[in-house]
This record gives structure tokens, sequence and C-alpha cells, in this order.
């Protein structure tokens, strides 16, 4: 995706997946814990980059609480340019919402950062109880990325309790240690470990296939 090339360019590492995010969403205030979550690095580690963009004019700084808070600067001579490139890349990604479900915290947001850094709107749980819970929330979601094996409910029970509530959820399942055999009718299977390019493509794949068109965009 030539945006996010750009931005990588531009600002290499975690900055630009903090940067992303200040003008994916203009109008919401960040403190640090939620910026530095949104790059997966630590709040110390995010300092660094914070201040990097505050010199650059990029943020603009509240305190409150004696917290700070962060968001894009609309004055920026930049501004106008950096935003529109978050928007091209929401339609790229067809403003697709992605619910990821995996019981290993570091392997769940290493995967909601690469897809979030592909313009995709994703939602992070680590057990099928809150992803049910998500899922009752947020009724936008388009396409579930399971785990097979979890604690309690499986990967495929939950697909038929979402599907009771979302019949033409798309749905990717992933395990380290077993096939697709017995999975739920229309799941397609990735397996772990997966690199970028190949997650990139089966959610895509899968996306095309059961939401041929999200808020008016084609794929």
């Amino acid at each position: 995706m030539i945006g996010w090339k750009l931005l990588a360019t531009l600002f290499p590492g975690p900055r630009r997946f903090i940067l992303g995010a200040l003008f994916a969403e203009p109008d919401r205030w960040w403190n640090m814990a939620d910026l530095a979550s949104r790059a997966g690095i630590s709040a110390k580690s995010a300092r660094p980059y914070i201040s990097g963009l505050q010199n650059c004019g990029l943020l603009q700084t509240k305190h409150e609480h004696g917290q700070a808070w962060f968001q894009a600067e609309r004055s920026s001579p930049v501004y106008a340019e950096l935003a529109s490139m978050m928007v091209k890349l929401s339609a790229e990604s067809g403003g697709a919402t992605i619910l990821v479900v995996e019981d290993q915290p570091a392997t769940a947001q290493v995967t909601r950062i690469l897809l979030e850094s592909w313009g995709y709107r994703v939602f992070e749980t680590h057990k099928p109880e809150d992803a049910m819970r998500v899922f009752g929330e947020q009724p936008e979601i388009h396409l579930l990325l399971s785990d097979v094996n979890m604690p309690g409910m499986d990967g495929r029970q939950l697909v038929v309790e979402l599907r009771r509530l979302k019949p033409d959820l798309a749905v990717v399942l992933m395990s380290g240690d077993v096939g697709s055999d017995g999975f739920p009718r229309g799941c397609s299977f990735l397996q772990k470990p997966f690199n970028p390019s190949g997650l990139a493509r089966i959610v895509r794949r899968e996306l095309e296939r059961y939401v041929p068109r999200i808020n008016g965009s084609s794929h």
C-alpha cells in the first residue's frame, strides 16, 4: 500500500503506527499508553517518538489530572495531506472491521498491529467470552480471525455462536497443530506461524468473498 510505504519512509518504525492512529482519528485525544499500545511498544519506548512528532509540529498536547493527552495538530502544514492519506488507507481496506481472538497476548498484539497497518479497524481479544461480548457491542464486525485451540470454548464453537448472530460473517481460523478438518462450513484456515503476506492475502480474500461492498467501496 503506497500510503504506508510513504509513511514508513518518512517516519520509520513505531512512529508510523502512532502517526497513523492520530491522523486516522483526528478528533480523538490519546494518552501515552493508548498510542504505545497501537504501536506495539511500551509507554517508555513511545516517549521519544511522541516527542519527535511534537517537535515536528504534528501534535497538540493538553494536560488533565496529571496526565498528558495528544491529538493531531490541525494547523500543521502537512495535516491535510496526512489526514487524506489515512482516508485513502481506510478506503483501500474497504472500511472493514476485524475481530482477533488469540489467547497468546503477544501473538494477538502483533496480528492486530499488522492488520491496523493495512488500514483495517481491529478489536483484539484473548478469550472467547470476551470475543462474544465485543461482537455483541460491535455489530459492524466483518471478519473473525480466531485461534482454534483456546481454553473453554474453542475457535470452532466460537464461529458457530457468532454466526447465529451474523450468518454472513467472514471467518479465518488459525492454528499451529491442527488442520481444517471439522471446521464449520465456509471457514478458511491459516497455518501458524504465518508471515505477513500470507495473513494479508487470506484476510483480503475472505473479505472479498463474504463482504464484496463495505461502506460503498468495491473490492
